[in-house]
């Protein structure tokens, strides 16, 4: 089925993706406490040394999924997220925020917007310096809004991965089993 609306085309993969990642999150926590397994190897593992670790992933995936709203009508409604969580039941409860969040926003609110600009300043850090990025609305969600979002729920997937936790493709695309399966094998 087509979409029916922009904010369906900024939004659904978003929830689809928080409600993933967060069936990931309680995946991996129930790894841990299966096999006595401090959880702070999971909440502060990271793939590289001068990569950000796993909690801070899930601090850029929910404020990235926040800031399509913002960003692409800045007199929507806002939430505050405070980058400070460091338990499972923490991140669950910041997703779970940026969800209802998330699924409250009404069709109107991004409906008509896509052709408005947003100007983005990026951080300092970035090997240049820092930098200022013009787009569209509909330009900034495609190109950069739901990559950042996907780069970060990917990098958590991974760092769970590269602990042992036991997930598989199924659990990044369906964890939450949102899309319905009719499974045809015998060994199901």
């Amino acid at each position: 089925m087509a979409p029916k609306s922009f904010q369906t085309v900024a939004l659904m993969p978003i929830i689809f993706g928080l409600k993933n990642a967060a069936a990931l999150i309680r995946k991996g926590e129930a790894h841990a406490k299966a096999n006595n397994i401090d959880p702070a190897n999971y909440l502060t593992a990271r793939l590289h040394p001068d990569m950000d670790d796993l909690c801070y992933q899930v601090y850029r995936f929910t404020e990235t999924a926040k800031h399509i709203v913002e960003r692409s009508n800045p007199s929507a409604p806002t939430i505050s997220l405070t980058d400070d969580e460091k338990t499972f039941s923490e991140l669950l409860a910041r997703i779970q925020k940026t969800l209802e969040y998330i699924e409250s926003i009404e069709v109107e609110t991004l409906d008509g917007r896509e052709d408005h600009e947003v100007v983005l300043h990026l951080a300092k850090h970035l090997p240049k310096g820092p930098a200022e990025v013009r787009s569209t609305v509909f330009e900034y969600v495609l190109r950069q809004a739901h990559p950042n979002f996907w780069f970060h729920v990917t990098t958590m997937y991974d760092i769970f991965r590269h602990k042992g936790v036991p997930l598989g493709k199924t659990d990044f695309l369906n964890g939450a089993g949102l899309i319905p399966v009719k499974w045809l094998g015998a060994n199901v």
